[in-house]
């Protein structure tokens, strides 16, 4: 009789796995057999990502014939696009489709990240806000990018919604009007208030917010969650000049559970914010890396001393962590003479100290002329020379 020669259902599923990424591929493995199906679906439909009304009426339908999809689903994404720009000249939001949309997530019961691109929260039906309440109770995940909302108020609305939170993006969220807060108010700051309290499980480990939402907004609504601070990872570009205390109160917040840093003032820093140390990190006690972002000479104004950003050096100076691994800065110059304004000599103390022995600094030069890779790197070092003999350092100009 002829031999027979079974591979193992493990191995299989091991190679379905490594084509996670490949649709074309997991697409024939799921007609392959039986056996592959179940694998092969898991990858297909574990990130589901509808761009407009043709997708919802092809996902509805598939599930129409096979309901066990909705179950596989753990990343939903809503993506709108824009469809031509109105007669002043903005784009005008092609996001109706995704109140149709909204009749599937009641199957939906197993998302765990939530996209949402170029959606208009307040242009959606009462209906469809309404059922984005079942879908974010388990959501850890949550991408906002180009949302915007009508009034401020709706903002704090929208994320008290979601108490299991771990990661928030928050990129690009705009609303038409700054309404008073809504913990001031008797009525509505109640009901957020009691959200707030019944968030137990959030525990926001990484946060992400970009130059074009107002920082101060989230970062104020974090810091109503008392005893929920477990921010391990910050990255924020905050432009708002005259509430840097909010970035110095989330700091402290974060306290030792913050591993990872990384600060962008485009705008750099009040002289106010400097001399009453608004950025202090002594009570990141677990930081392990810090990253000093958008550093551009150019467009930098010393003030307090003839030395550029002094926020650095005062950030660094105050590093209270005794575990830091690894500290990049980010520079944008026209000239090699444009280094000669930092102030190398307490970078380089700061950066001796003998708790940061084998640190690793990372120099990111963005230069303006060509050629200037070699004397960037020779300034560098030799400004740095006390540092070297302790850590290494790296320098890539690009």
């Amino acid at each position: 009789m002829p031999s027979t020669t079974r591979i193992p259902p493990e191995l299989c599923d091991q190679t379905i796995d490594y084509l996670w990424d490949d649709l074309e591929s997991l697409r024939a493995c799921s007609l392959t057999c039986k056996d592959w199906l179940p694998s092969s679906r898991f990858h297909l439909f574990r990130n589901l990502r509808l761009r407009h009304a043709d997708d919802v009426v092809r996902f509805r339908a598939l599930l129409t014939s096979s309901p066990s999809i909705a179950h596989l689903v753990r990343k939903l994404s809503l993506s709108a696009d824009y469809d031509g720009t109105t007669t002043d000249g903005t784009a005008r939001e092609d996001d109706g489709w995704v109140n149709g949309a909204a009749e599937l997530f009641p199957w939906l019961d197993n998302v765990t990240t939530l996209a949402l691109a170029r959606v208009r929260w307040h242009a959606l039906s009462a209906e469809t806000r309404a059922a984005f309440a079942g879908v974010s109770q388990s959501v850890r995940q949550l991408f906002l990018f180009e949302v915007s909302f009508d009034a401020s108020r709706d903002v704090i609305a929208f994320l008290s919604a979601f108490p299991s939170l771990n990661d928030l993006y928050f990129q690009a969220v705009s609303w038409k009007h700054d309404s008073p807060s809504p913990f001031d108010e008797p009525t509505t700051g109640l009901q957020i208030r009691d959200a707030v309290q019944d968030a137990g499980r959030m525990h926001l480990s990484y946060l992400f917010l970009d130059p074009k939402s107002s920082p101060t907004l989230v970062t104020e609504w974090l810091l109503k969650h008392p005893d929920e601070q477990h921010l391990q990872t910050i990255q924020l570009c905050w432009r708002e000049l005259e509430n840097t205390q909010a970035v110095g109160d989330l700091l402290q917040a974060s306290g030792s559970s913050l591993e990872s840093l990384q600060v962008e003032f485009p705008a750099g820093i009040s002289e106010d914010a400097v001399m009453h140390n608004h950025l202090s990190l002594a009570n990141n006690t677990g930081l392990r890396a810090l990253h000093f972002g958008g550093l551009d000479v150019r467009a930098s104004q010393a003030f307090v001393s003839n030395r550029l950003f002094p926020w650095v050096t005062a950030m660094l100076s105050q590093v209270g962590s005794r575990h830091l691994e690894e500290v990049s800065f980010a520079l944008e110059i026209a000239s090699v003479q444009d280094l000669l304004a930092l102030d190398w000599a307490r970078i380089d103390a700061d950066l001796c100290r003998e708790e940061f022995r084998g640190l690793m600094v990372m120099f990111y030069v963005s230069c303006d002329q060509d050629g200037m890779a070699k004397e960037v790197r020779r300034e560098i070092s030799e400004r740095l020379g006390g540092f070297q003999e302790r850590g290494k350092l790296c320098i890539s100009c690009i």
